[in-house]
């Protein structure tokens, strides 16, 4: 595909993506998503005396970055394969001081008929091989406008500081546009992953 062929799609793609209604549906989603979380903290800290939440964001995936994954998975780069295939265009990311608590609030979100769990990924137990670690639900989420219910797919990553730390830290090291990573400097981020793992298991002590 042609670089002008590219912005092409990339611009059709946004201007769907800039659409108030297709916005409003997602914030209501993500809404839900961090409401529950805030529940969930509530009953925690009664359970323990102390709250699970250290911190937590959401964001919506840019139109040039739906654009990037499509590309990469193979995908037409449109907006209607966008919403069908990809399941982060919205995310909720919330960082917790323990693995235990990324498995207590996974739990607990598995027991909630208010949401459908569509897949998990746990990078906890099997990091991937770059040493990314992070537990993924990706769900639908009705969401309810006038006498209209739909069912909306978010994403929430649960991580440890740490885990979100290094995942930080990568980031702005591998994905440089145009930028290659030297083979010992990835190596070095794969070292650091293995740390990580190390502290937050002391931690869990």
């Amino acid at each position: 595909m042609g670089k002008f062929d590219t912005e092409d799609k990339i611009e059709q793609v946004r201007k769907e993506w800039q659409n108030a209604d297709f916005q409003e549906v997602h914030r209501l989603a993500r809404e839900k998503v961090l409401r529950n979380l805030r529940e969930l903290n509530g009953f925690y800290i009664v359970k323990t005396g102390h709250g699970f939440v250290r911190f937590v964001e959401e964001r919506m995936k840019t139109p040039e970055s739906i654009c990037g994954k499509l590309e990469r998975k193979g995908y037409d780069m449109d907006f209607e394969t966008a919403v069908e295939e990809l399941n982060d265009i919205s995310g909720v990311r919330c960082i917790c001081h323990s693995v235990k608590e990324i498995y207590w609030i996974a739990r607990q979100i598995g027991k909630d008929d208010r949401f459908e769990v569509l897949k998990v990924k746990d990078y906890v137990r099997k990091p991937k091989k770059n040493g990314y670690e992070s537990y993924h639900i990706i769900m639908n989420v009705p969401v309810k406008r006038g006498k209209k219910e739909e069912a909306v797919r978010v994403e929430l990553q649960l991580r440890t500081l740490i885990m979100d730390a290094w995942a930080s830290m990568d980031n702005r090291i591998c994905y440089k546009k145009g930028e290659t990573v030297p083979p010992q400097v990835q190596r070095q981020i794969e070292k650091y992953a293995k740390i990580g793992r190390h502290l937050d298991k002391l931690i869990e002590r």
